[in-house]
């Protein structure tokens, strides 16, 4: 019966460290596919040692359902997951600006850097009209 709590207790603390969201994680770290197969290999050992521990067909039905629990929780928790990326997604586009929002930003940030060129172009025009020689008047 123990074999139950250590094999519920093993996945559920390696799913919170493979899930823990305060720990930044490098991607080039651990793919998705090694962090899967990472979970599914430590829930199949820890499976085959409560297997090995089972006498009765009665303590293997309970390894098996513990099994089958502990994935569903792993499937509960990615579809939970999944429903908050979505969520962020979602606020992500209604806080984008529109197409025209976004043309209108371009137009006049391009409106305003032609003012400063204009500008910066009757400067420098300026400062090199005041740099000719002046013309001898008689």
């Amino acid at each position: 019966m123990i074999w139950n709590f250590v094999v519920g207790g093993a996945v559920g603390w390696l799913l919170a460290n493979l899930m823990e969201e305060d720990k930044p994680v490098e991607k080039a770290e651990v793919t998705p596919e090694e962090a899967l197969e990472v979970l599914v290999k430590d829930i199949r050992d820890e499976a085959e040692w409560a297997m090995e521990e089972c006498t009765t067909d009665e303590e293997r039905e309970m390894v098996y359902a513990q099994v089958k629990e502990s994935v569903q929780k792993i499937q509960l928790t990615l579809q939970e997951k999944g429903e908050e990326i979505i969520a962020d997604l979602r606020a992500q586009v209604a806080d984008a600006p529109s197409k025209e929002e976004v043309a209108d930003s371009v137009e006049s940030r391009v409106q305003e850097f032609k003012e400063k060129m204009d500008n910066l172009s009757d400067s420098l025009n300026q400062a090199l009209s005041d740099l000719k020689p002046k013309t001898a008047e008689a």
